[in-house]
């Protein structure tokens, strides 16, 4: 990371408690949907320590490309949770749009006295549906334009960096020799 190089230091000091995780999930629920990002977080925040036995390549890109590399994972599983929670979306619309036709159906073929009016309540349910699906289609496109361009620009980033470090890789880190 750039704070390696600063002046300040870094290494934790042997009075502070060593913490398990930076980042403790309960064990089920919800939050298992962020275990992924945090086990990248508890990477990206770890250090890799700079000794002879790297390469230059390693030594001068090893983080930076390691950093890249996470924030793409990072973008990519965000991706995928919000086409996970699209798809799911878009499932219960369907669903419920179903529900809804079956029971119109039943209406039209039985002679209900408030007919019409049950009707005409349907009709507007299946409208608000297709609302809401429009709406769902929508957001999720806007959603996943800014993450698709994000996810470009990651991409390139870390290609970049890769170039970098393809350069450098060919070189030993002890140039003087053996």
């Amino acid at each position: 990371m750039y704070l390696s190089n600063s002046q300040y230091s870094i290494e934790p000091s042997s009075d502070i408690k060593a913490y398990d995780s930076l980042l403790q999930w309960p064990s089920n629920g919800y939050f298992d949907r962020f275990k992924p990002d945090a086990a990248l977080l508890e990477k990206a925040m770890s250090l890799v320590e700079k000794t002879a036995r790297y390469s230059i390549a390693d030594q001068v890109f090893g983080n930076q490309k390691q950093l890249e590399y996470l924030g793409l994972r990072h973008l990519a599983n965000l991706f995928y949770e919000r086409c996970q929670l699209h798809k799911q979306h878009i499932k219960d619309i369907d669903h419920r749009h179903i529900e809804i036709q079956e029971k119109k159906f039943g209406v039209e073929i039985n002679n209900f006295p408030d007919r019409g009016k049950r009707l005409s309540n349907l009709e507007s349910q299946l409208l608000q549906l297709e609302q809401q699906r429009r709406e769902e289609e929508l957001a999720f496109w806007k959603d996943t334009a800014e993450l698709r361009e994000k996810l470009f620009e990651k991409a390139a980033a870390y290609r970049a960096i890769n170039q970098r470090y393809s350069i450098f890789s060919g070189v030993k880190a002890n140039y003087y020799g053996n």
